[in-house]
């Protein structure tokens, strides 16, 4: 009985070190794995996501390294739809598709949620888009501010269950943070993002909160609520 239990205590030993728990890769891992990916597989939705999943082996590692990757190498694009509620969408304004958006690095939550959805797809895992309103649990939305608050995140199916992730606000990286969101300014700083994308692969911190959270401890945690449509 001894000789057992001195060999689990190894066997789990051994796992913690190669940084492997018993069902799960370390966030850590995963977060550098995804950091580092060679610009050269970034071309194109197939050869990205086939990448960024081949060394795991679980559907929920899978669905963390996409998310982490969209996180870190996606920019939110703060002209066009901002945290006061501003919105400079217009009827005009047309979806980019997720080949688009990973060639310009610039979205709004719908492009983020589209993107997240084509590559777990192409991953082989269940994913989906689910639309409703973001904002600070403090308020109570009317119909106008409705529309202010509109919102697109995801969940994936694991094991029989959802886990809602929300790339949108994992994401650290906006267009013009620290400028004064003018027409010009918004066309200068997608342009500095796509010369950037053209010679190096764009990385930005990220807030891994938003993988696997639910509506309940939100509040507690953050003060902002995600209500479903």
């Amino acid at each position: 009985m001894k000789v057992v239990s001195v060999l689990l205590s190894f066997i789990i030993t051994i796992l913690y070190c190669t940084g492997l728990s018993a069902t799960h890769y370390q966030s850590s891992r995963i977060e550098r794995y995804a950091i580092n990916t060679p610009r050269v597989v970034e071309n194109n939705l197939s050869s990205l996501t086939r990448h960024l999943i081949r060394p795991l082996d679980d559907d929920y590692d899978k669905a963390k390294m996409i998310a982490f990757w969209i996180a870190s190498h996606i920019n939110y694009d703060k002209y066009l739809y901002n945290e006061s509620g501003v919105t400079r969408l217009s009827k005009r304004h047309k979806q980019q598709s997720p080949e688009e958006l990973l060639k310009s690095r610039v979205g709004i939550c719908g492009e983020f949620a589209a993107l997240f959805e084509a590559m777990c797809r192409i991953a082989g895992i269940h994913a989906s888009i689910v639309t409703g309103y973001a904002y600070p649990a403090k308020y109570r939305l009317r119909r106008k501010e409705k529309i202010n608050a509109a919102h697109a995140w995801n969940y994936f199916l694991y094991q029989g269950k959802k886990v809602y992730v929300d790339t949108t606000f994992m994401a650290g990286g906006t267009t013009s943070p620290s400028r004064r969101l003018t027409e010009m300014s918004h066309k200068r700083a997608l342009k500095e993002v796509l010369h950037d994308n053209k010679h190096k692969s764009q990385v930005n911190a990220f807030d891994a909160y938003y993988f696997d959270f639910n509506y309940k401890d939100e509040i507690r945690d953050t003060r902002y609520k995600h209500e479903e449509k």
